[in-house]
């Protein structure tokens, strides 16, 4: 009979081995995960940047370490958005939904992708996909984006509708209330507009397009003195940017006609 202490030692002469294999396997991964952590995390930072060169090819290295991270996925296709590749971008965004099916991030911004090339349909169908995700912290983004959707698609009063829901979870959002002024120009419905630009001023103070949109409109209404304080609004808050340039034309050529 085998003696027990011989009996021991080869028991770790077999799986010693066996253990040590084991943890460098472990450590390898560690590393790998480590790595493609690195590449994210630069990439991210070019994405903040709008570098989406730079963003693009830190994370490709990280999506080969990490195939299966869905942040990653969704991460490139906003770098391939940045680049204007949005068939790249939809296959990147489509990728992270596999890995995880409830991330409402990558459905908004498949939404934005599809709404990119004007494939308003789908759009609708991934921006609601995010707005219906309670756990969606900016559900008004995704509320705001279906509106901007059917008003592209010229049904400017279901757009209204969804700019008001945006606005009913964050009352502050001055895009959504632009984009209900402009729906309201559509269906010229005149004052309604002009309460909806009122308000994108006061919630975003120094943007100067809510003053551009207004002062246009009361030039159109022939409100020739509103038109012309908001215009110099305008001035005011984008004194060497496009929209002052345009409110100086505007006054230039209203002085013109007198």
């Amino acid at each position: 009979m085998m003696d027990r202490r011989v009996k021991r030692f080869l028991f770790w002469v077999l799986w010693v081995p066996v253990l040590f294999g084991c943890a460098t396997d472990q450590a390898s991964r560690l590393s790998v995960k480590k790595m493609a952590k690195a590449h994210e995390q630069l990439g991210m930072s070019f994405l903040s940047e709008k570098n989406y060169q730079g963003a693009l090819q830190e994370l490709l290295r990280a999506a080969e370490l990490n195939p299966e991270s869905s942040e990653i996925q969704n991460s490139l296709g906003l770098s391939y958005l940045g680049l204007e590749e949005n068939n790249s971008a939809v296959l990147h965004f489509k990728k992270a939904l596999q890995i995880k099916a409830d991330y409402p991030e990558a459905q908004n911004n498949l939404g934005t992708a599809y709404a990119k090339m004007k494939q308003w349909d789908p759009a609708i169908q991934y921006f609601e996909a995010a707005a219906n995700n309670l756990l969606y912290r900016t559900r008004h983004l995704a509320f705001d984006n279906i509106g901007a959707a059917y008003h592209n698609k010229g049904e400017y009063i279901k757009a209204i509708d969804f700019y008001k829901k945006a606005l009913n979870y964050a009352p502050e959002y001055a895009p959504a209330y632009v984009n209900m002024g402009l729906a309201y120009e559509r269906l010229e419905e005149w004052e309604s507009a002009i309460e909806s630009y009122k308000k994108a001023k006061q919630a975003a103070p120094n943007d100067p397009f809510p003053a551009w949109q207004m002062g246009t409109l009361y030039l159109r209404l022939n409100r020739h003195e509103e038109g012309i304080q908001e215009l110099l609004a305008v001035i005011a808050d984008d004194p060497d940017g496009p929209y002052g340039d345009g409110a100086r034309k505007m006054l230039d050529e209203l002085k013109k006609k007198k």
